[in-house]
């Protein structure tokens, strides 16, 4: 089965409740931007070594059947499909 993204490089995303349950109140609201997905899992000595394959991240795990995202926000990790939902759209 191959792992579908839901989101894509360059999209805005915030946090559902239950990754805020994780992460805490300060994410609430806040938009990230995703800079990196992956659907496929590699070793992190072979992932830095590659120079971090598009695609590929060593704390994927297939067995959550989701993508993972990362974002432009240096002090988070990486969060999966079910963690994430659009964030609303800006007013001009």
């Amino acid at each position: 089965m191959a792992i579908r993204k839901r989101f894509r490089v360059g999209e805005r995303v915030v946090m559902t409740e239950d990754a805020l349950e994780n992460y805490g109140e300060k994410w609430r609201d806040r938009p990230l931007r995703i800079i990196h997905v992956s659907t496929k899992y590699m070793p992190a000595k072979e992932f830095f070594a590659r120079g971090k394959p598009e695609g590929y991240h060593p704390g994927f795990d297939a067995s959550s059947e989701s993508a993972l995202y990362d974002f432009d926000e240096e002090k988070l990790g990486s969060l999966y499909d079910w963690e994430l939902t659009r964030a609303p759209s800006r007013r001009r």
